[in-house]
């Protein structure tokens, strides 16, 4: 689903391998250019192009989601902490989602649960949210419960990269639109058909380049105008 925008003006340009948005200004005319998408890394935009300053708590839909997912997330939230220069704590709250419902407020709440997507029995989604000044808001997070069957033979850095990948999403990161290895031999995490790949800490480098524009293009909108009559709907992901 998209989120619909109202009285703001949005123009996408290619920028060598950059893509950016341009939007007017309040201060005579003046045009910030929030870099959104490059080689292996895509944002939310323009629904989502940066993130604000402001701590995030990670919640729950209920208290099996809690216990499940809590270990997983401690070290989901150091190192977004670390890449983003914010705050992330992992709470005790419970917070329950309803999809297609965004959930605001700088929290992301977790529901743990078989098959979340009957129609794509083995899909984790995430929705996320932003607010009226494009910062990222919120997000739900459906796991499939399915993924710790032992018939299903998922190895356990498959769990993690799963929830790291949803978890991008609830940020405002998308999946990219090109998909390249580095000198490393790793790909991005944000493409969807990674999830075998092994490493120390989840995210790539590719990653890490959509996380510091996350925090430079706060700075470039700084003069946007914020949006009015904004209808908040999710931008789903998985």
């Amino acid at each position: 689903m998209r989120t619909r925008i109202a009285a703001t003006a949005l123009t996408l340009t290619l920028a060598g391998a950059a893509v950016v948005v341009a939007i007017p200004g309040r201060a005579h005319g003046a045009t910030t250019v929030p870099v959104v998408a490059g080689t292996g890394w895509k944002l939310n935009a323009p629904a989502i192009t940066h993130i604000d300053t402001a701590p995030w708590t990670i919640a729950f839909h209920d208290t099996a989601s809690r216990t499940k997912l809590t270990p997983y997330l401690k070290k989901t939230a150091a190192e977004l902490s670390s890449y983003l220069g914010v705050k992330f704590i992992v709470s005790t709250k419970i917070v329950p989602v309803t999809r297609g419902k965004c959930v605001t407020g700088h929290v992301i709440s977790y529901r743990y649960m078989s098959k979340p997507d009957p129609l794509n029995p083995n899909r984790s989604f995430t929705g996320s949210c932003g607010n009226s000044a494009h910062a990222a808001d919120g997000a739900y997070v459906y796991i499939n419960s399915d993924y710790w069957l032992k018939t299903r033979n998922f190895s356990e850095p498959v769990r993690m990269n799963v929830i790291w990948h949803e978890t991008g999403h609830a940020i405002g990161l998308n999946h990219p639109l090109t998909c390249p290895t580095n000198s490393a031999g790793l790909r991005p995490l944000m493409c969807a058909d990674t999830y075998k790949d092994l490493r120390d800490r989840r995210y790539s480098p590719y990653e890490a380049t959509a996380f510091r524009h996350l925090v430079t293009n706060r700075l470039a909108l700084a003069a946007q105008p914020l949006i009015a009559n904004r209808t908040y709907k999710p931008l789903e992901s998985s």
